[in-house]
């Protein structure tokens, strides 16, 4: 696993993580999923967030991850954020 060689999961650059996250939902490599989560929760920068979680929905587990993960980070986002992944979503509040 590359992953084992460059620890790309626990990069500090959010270029890499980004990155890392796309091909670890597509790859479905579990054990980056809970740095992606607090990388989704920390990160509120639009150009990270939609493709992460525009890959996480292409799947029925991904989408039930991405809303459990947006539940949790949605507060911290700026507002252009959260208005375009809750339409991403299909994300209604309550």
């Amino acid at each position: 696993v590359l992953d084992n060689q460059f620890d790309f999961t626990n990069s500090g650059n959010a270029e890499i993580l980004a990155e890392w996250f796309l091909l670890a939902i597509k790859k479905d490599y579990s054990a980056a999923f809970g740095a992606m989560e607090n990388f989704l929760i920390t990160t509120g920068r639009k150009k990270f967030l939609m493709p992460i979680y525009g890959e996480l929905i292409k799947t029925e587990s991904g989408k039930r991850l991405a809303i459990n993960i947006y539940k949790k980070a949605r507060q911290n986002y700026h507002y252009v954020s959260y208005n375009s992944l809750d339409k991403l979503l299909n994300y209604q509040t309550d």
